[in-house]
């Protein structure tokens, strides 16, 4: 079993912050409190939390992959 860490932080930001009302995944409408991200492997533009955990593993198993591989064996930080 591998568990991804992505690091937590939450910036409130609005839809003309992030320049888009709609997902880019699944095209749906952001609710009026939403988690969003962004793909770390392309520019895809931002998409709901699970859209972007679909994508990532849909459409970049291999960099996702070597990303693994090249963190394995690092220390987790204080916080982790």
């Amino acid at each position: 079993m591998i568990i991804l860490w992505r690091d937590s932080w939450l910036k409130p930001l609005s839809d003309f912050d992030i320049g888009s009302e709609n997902c880019k995944y699944c095209k749906e409408e952001f609710a009026e409190l939403d988690f969003v991200m962004s793909c770390d492997f392309c520019e895809i533009g931002p998409m709901h939390d699970r859209c972007a955990n679909r994508h990532i593993l849909t459409d970049h198993a291999n960099e996702l992959g070597a990303k693994i591989k090249a963190h394995k064996d690092k220390p987790l930080h204080g916080y982790q």
